[in-house]
């Protein structure tokens, strides 16, 4: 093991400050707790005080005569009952009290002590780097062992935000494409109208849905080819995403009206909405699987970041 170096002596000096002040700041603000629920206890112990000490009052403000018909017993030993539930209201008043007069005075001390970490911590980062270099730069196994880590975690790095990026694309492209569907989706109902002799208002409403059907398939082709990039990037590329845009174009070149031709676009929407649930689910799975996948990175990439903490203050 080598020698300390200046570097090291303050980052273990700066981490036991930063320790402190999170030490400090925890006690401060279980302290809060403490003081929060001491003055809800004060403040319920003063009414319970007040209505002691008024119903006190009130029993000296009585004959006995009146006494004798609110409560039975004399005078003197109901007075003496109320005088003794006064002072134990007293007492207990008191003693909250006291507790948040000390906790008062605990939490001002400690906010004497609270500093900003922010500068430690930007301090803390920058002497981790330079004994990082350091160890690096030894001829050390510990240098050899934190190089790779650092090659590892920076390959990791890299892998998480193109994962990342892929998840973003392919959620993009599955949310065209539930457009697309549900463009789909109502000129199939349209047409099931339109073959019931609903009349021409059926038939234009099935064809205007229809249009925004192929303009949603040319933005749903647009963002599979960028998933279908993305995926090329991670080494993925065998994925490939058709959803026969072609067939859509010509649904609106001319207006079916009798019952055969719209029998015959029912089947091609049909076959199209069948085409888009498959590419859609395709590209469902695939981004399940990312996920599942960025996770994997992470824990790898805390894993590595553990152990270049553990090379770096213990080398």
């Amino acid at each position: 093991m080598m020698n300390s170096s200046e570097a090291q002596i303050e980052l273990h000096k700066t981490i036991e400050e930063i320790q402190n002040i999170k030490n400090i700041r925890n006690h401060f603000n279980q302290t809060m707790k403490e003081l929060n629920a001491a003055y809800k206890k004060l403040d319920i112990s003063a009414r319970n005080l007040d209505k002691e000490y008024k119903d006190w009052q009130e029993l000296e403000s009585l004959s006995v005569k009146s006494l004798f018909h609110k409560v039975l017993g004399s005078k003197e030993e109901q007075i003496e009952k109320e005088r003794q539930d006064y002072l134990q209201a007293s007492l207990k008043y008191n003693e909250y009290k006291k507790s948040v007069e000390l906790l008062e005075y605990e939490k001002s001390l400690l906010e004497k002590k609270l500093v900003d970490i922010t500068l430690l911590e930007n301090k803390l980062r920058t002497l981790k780097k330079k004994r990082a270099q350091e160890i690096i730069n030894s001829n050390t196994q510990s240098g050899t062992e934190l190089k790779q880590i650092f090659k590892k975690s920076d390959e990791k790095i890299v892998l998480r935000n193109e994962i990342k990026n892929a998840i973003i694309a392919g959620s993009n492209a599955a949310k065209m494409l539930d457009s697309m569907l549900n463009n789909l989706e109502q000129a199939k109902n349209w047409g099931n109208w339109d073959m019931m002799g609903k009349g021409r208002m059926a038939s234009y409403n099935k064809h205007d849905a229809i249009d925004r059907s192929r303009e949603t398939a040319y933005q749903a082709k647009h963002l599979l080819n960028r998933f279908q990039q993305e995926l090329y990037k991670l080494g993925a590329g065998s994925f490939t995403f058709d959803i026969r845009i072609d067939s859509l174009s010509s649904f609106t070149d001319i207006f079916f009206d009798n019952l055969i031709s719209d029998w015959i676009i029912q089947q091609k929407i049909k076959n199209a909405v069948s085409n888009v649930y498959s590419v859609k689910d395709k590209v469902k799975r695939i981004v399940q699987s990312l996920e599942n996948d960025l996770v994997k990175v992470d824990e790898i990439i805390k894993e590595l970041e553990l152990a270049k903490e553990k090379l770096i203050l213990t080398s």
